[in-house]
């Protein structure tokens, strides 16, 4: 029996069998009537705050709400915080996120993301599979602005935290099942189980996905898109002592099917007009690609009170493996093809030291480790009209690739007065990357060519290292009004060039400089994030496809002079009546290369200035508005509406700029009607997301000479229209 209908078996015989709803985590509302805005803990500072008084740019958003409008994956979240595009990639399961204009695209084992994603306080290093941990969460914490201080590595752009929802001292659980078009099957629910009063607790969920794809692409068979989807947590939460709390977590997730695909986007210059894609929902293709992924982890959390110190120390182990295989050019007539087979191994531990004080002095001190270990084949053929043969085979072959990064830290709370606080502090991180045993492998393929055309080997190592700071000043203009200033530093690591070249690039770093205010105004009727940030972004990576000498192939990544990028944002949520409910996330932004000359073309092979061109997801302006205008009560229960609706302007996809790199502005509209019992005991819900029904594409790649005679340009969309019905069940 397969794993995951075990998984399946137990879990749904644990919950319908549980009598008994274990009560959720909620702040005390303060307004006669209820309807005010709930206080939210964070831990964005790595200890436990209201999010009100963390003098941060932070979005935090419930598992209720996210569960409220049907969040299942990363996307939801760029969604509901100003700034921040999430956006996927084909098989390889990759996520591509950008805050505040600044973001990775480079998703080669040489390259590191540039948000620290994190659950449960575990740092991720790869950000393939981030989709997997979106059930049964308390909340998810997405910080703007790099987070050089407590979360390090690789936050230039900021941090995504998580967190999880954790054992409890009372039984209860939840199941609910989705229903949706394009025969949409999505399970997911948890149990929770005292075992030993309050000492030890167990808490078991999961998440299951069946769907067919959004993209016909006949005359290949499976439809790309789809979804075949398992994930599964465990916790055991123990208390041996008083002072003593220990947590163990288990993960296991897996994804299969065919994946996501990409088609021929136009472009100046196109070799093969004939074959862009006019209809994103049906584009033929000549290759069946599939993808069979799998995540395994275990983490362990220890936290001992010492009276006025928390130590903690938290290790996690993450097995990634990647298997998958697609159509590279996006179209039917070339038969260029990707494949790759990955294995990663990463340990990272962290010990820390949070003092336990009041307001006075409050201090945090630690250090973090990882050691990562990447094997991995990532195979390119193409078809070629190049001299006597018909078809090349490159192999980029990397074995025991190590990633190591070490790093101390520290930081500090002094309250200057009784309304003045101020916050300072400082890490120093090491990375040492090693490429031992890795080579580029050229080959021509038909049966009269000699193997290989050339062999590149390559056996490198370098390090890096960087102090990273912060310092902020928060005043409390009264009991309900924060206001705060900060210059903060961000860096990240810089990795290796493959092919001929083996240059090696360098580390980007960024200087921060920002101001906000928090209020909760009218009785907790009204609560307001605002922010204002200016960047100084230097030595950003940008990768690219490049054309070498003898016709050969590189992915290259460069580092541009520098860029200037400045913004406002505005979040929140308001309350009227005795049910309405309103939130927004807003945001302008404004994001440019300072001076960025001599930059190769890689669809025209043209030399050009980008200097003062936009970086690429970067909409100047971008917002989402949700509307619950009352909840109206019928029968044994209450009936709800909710309406969302986003609008991003115009932005570029490429660092060219050029009109076929343009992503439209451009509208989604969602809409739900709930029904919910008085006791909350159950609810059903009928859902309809991107009302427009609009294709937008969501990512974009080019490469040269993919389909024989020339460049391609090929993009990845986002979901169609989608609608059904959800059922669900607290006990």
């Amino acid at each position: 029996m397969d794993n995951r209908i075990k998984v399946l078996l137990a879990l749904g015989g644990c919950t319908w069998a549980v009598p008994t709803l274990a009560q959720e985590k909620q702040a005390e509302p303060v307004a006669q009537d209820g309807n005010t805005v709930s206080e939210i803990v964070v831990t964005a500072q790595k200890r436990s705050e209201n999010l009100s008084s963390v003098p941060l740019a932070v979005t935090a958003v419930s598992g209720e709400t996210l569960s409220a409008i049907g969040a299942y994956d990363t996307s939801a979240i760029g969604f509901l915080s100003p700034n921040v595009n999430f956006a996927n990639e084909t098989s390889r399961d990759a996520v591509f996120i950008t805050i505040r204009g600044i973001s990775g695209t480079d998703n080669r084992n040489e390259a590191d993301p540039t948000t620290a994603f994190h659950i449960d306080g575990a740092y991720v290093p790869r950000l393939s599979g981030a989709n997997a941990y979106f059930y049964d969460l308390d909340r998810v914490e997405v910080l703007r602005g790099p987070q050089g201080t407590l979360y390090g590595r690789n936050s230039t752009s900021g941090a995504v935290n998580v967190v999880s929802q954790k054992p409890t001292g009372e039984l209860g659980g939840h199941f609910e099942i989705l229903l949706g078009n394009y025969d949409r099957v999505l399970t997911t629910g948890a149990v929770n189980l005292p075992l030993m009063d309050d000492r030890l607790a167990l808490r078991a969920a999961f998440i299951s996905e069946d769907r067919d794809g959004y993209r016909d692409n006949s005359p290949v068979a499976g439809r790309g898109d789809d979804a075949d989807d398992f994930a599964a947590r465990f916790h055991l939460l123990a208390r041996p002592t008083d002072a003593l709390k220990l947590l163990f977590t288990y993960e296991t997730y897996q994804r299969s099917g065919v994946g996501g695909v990409q088609g021929l986007l136009p472009f100046t210059g196109n070799p093969r007009p004939g074959a862009v894609v006019t209809d994103p929902r049906s584009f033929p293709l000549d290759t069946q690609g599939f993808r069979n992924n799998e995540t395994n982890s275990f983490r362990a959390q220890a936290d001992y009170d010492l009276g006025g110190v928390t130590a903690t120390y938290q290790f996690s182990w993450r097995r990634e493996e990647r298997e998958s295989f697609n159509d590279l050019d996006g179209t039917a007539i070339s038969d260029s093809t990707l494949g790759e087979e990955f294995r990663s191994s990463a340990n990272t531990h962290e010990l820390r030291l949070t003092s336990n004080g009041d307001r006075t002095f409050d201090w945090m001190i630690g250090g973090f480790y990882l050691d990562e270990t990447i094997n991995s084949i990532f195979n390119v053929q193409i078809p070629t009209v190049i001299g006597a043969f018909s078809r090349l085979d490159f192999d980029f072959i990397d074995r025991d690739q190590k990633n190591e990064s070490w790093a101390v830290f520290g930081q500090t709370n002094l309250a200057l007065s009784e309304r003045l606080d101020l916050t300072l502090g400082a890490r120093y991180t090491r990375d040492d990357k090693d490429k031992p045993d890795s080579a580029q492998v050229i080959r021509r393929l038909n049966a009269a060519g000699p193997p290989p055309l050339q062999t590149i080997i390559q056996n490198q190592s370098a390090d890096w290292d960087k102090v990273t700071w912060r310092a902020a000043l928060d005043y409390t203009l009264s009991d309900n009004t924060l206001l705060y200033g900060s210059v903060s530093t961000g860096y990240k690591a810089g990795g290796f060039n493959r092919g001929a070249s083996q240059a090696i690039y360098d580390p980007e770093t960024v200087t921060a400089y920002e101001v906000g205010a928090k209020t909760n105004a009218f009785d907790n009727r009204l609560r307001v994030g605002l922010s204002a940030f200016y960047y100084d972004y230097k030595d950003l990576q940008l990768a690219q496809v490049e054309t070498g000498a003898n016709n050969v192939i590189e992915n290259i990544t460069r580092n541009a002079t520098s860029a200037t990028i400045w913004g406002l944002e505005a979040e929140g949520e308001a309350r009227f009546g005795k049910s309405t409910r309103i939130d927004f996330a807003l945001g302008y932004l404004n994001a440019e290369f300072d001076s960025f000359p001599n930059v190769l073309d890689d669809l025209t092979g043209a030399i050009e200035d980008l200097s003062g061109n936009k970086l690429v997801n970067a909409p100047s302006f971008s917002g989402t508005l949700g509307i619950e205008p009352f909840t109206l009560d019928l029968g044994p229960g209450t009936l709800k509406p909710r309406v969302q609706f986003h609008y991003e302007s115009n932005s570029f996809l490429r660092i060219q700029n050029k009109d076929h790199d343009r992503k439209g502005d451009y509208t989604r509209t969602d809409a739900r009607l709930r029904y919910e019992q008085t006791d909350g005991h159950w609810f059903a819900e009928a859902y309809v997301e991107n009302i427009e029904d609009d294709d937008v594409v969501s990512s974009v790649s080019a490469g040269t000479l993919i389909i024989g005679v020339g460049p391609s340009f090929k993009g990845v969309f986002l979901a169609p229209r989608t609608y059904g019905m959800r059922i669900g069940a607290k006990f």
